[in-house]
């Protein structure tokens, strides 16, 4: 709790719903999730990056919410790969790895919708991809306005 996520009681997480405290939410296969306003603000003015792991309705909310937002479509290279580690952790059920297979055939189709395409295959490699990504973003001419401005008048004054 705390670390990696934030565990609320249901009441307690509807109260975070109801005074805004969460930038996006929804209920996955018959639990809540959302991501909290506060954290998110605070990394955002720290001048960090801020890495959400949600599902495909949260995203495409963020992506209204914050439109230079990138998504990347997180996923194993195949269906039977995502059943054998939901089967493999050993904590669903049954009937919720059944829930989460179906869900997963839906959020399928948005991959579309997204900007990248991650196949996480091998950890490592996929991390390095993230990376990559991570660093093009950064690139872009878009997101350098300002280093774009001041080059320019540097140059312009030689």
């Amino acid at each position: 709790d705390g670390k990696d996520y934030y565990f609320k009681t249901t009441d307690e997480f509807l109260s975070l719903v109801d005074y805004n405290g969460l930038i996006e939410w929804t209920k996955y296969v018959d639990n809540y999730y959302g991501t909290p306003r506060e954290y998110v603000d605070r990394r955002l003015a720290e001048g960090k990056d801020v890495i959400l792991e949600i599902e495909v309705c949260g995203a495409a909310n963020i992506k209204k919410k914050f439109p230079d937002t990138v998504l990347i479509f997180v996923t194993p290279p195949t269906a039977e790969e995502l059943r054998n580690r939901l089967v493999g952790r050993g904590t669903e059920t049954d009937e919720k790895i059944a829930g989460r297979l179906a869900r997963a055939a839906e959020e399928a189709l948005s991959m579309p919708l997204y900007d990248y395409v991650l196949i996480n295959d091998d950890l490592e490699q996929s991390a390095a991809e993230l990376h990559a990504i991570i660093r093009s973003e950064h690139a872009k001419c878009s997101r350098n306005g300002e280093f774009i401005r001041d080059i320019t008048d540097q140059v312009k004054r030689l």
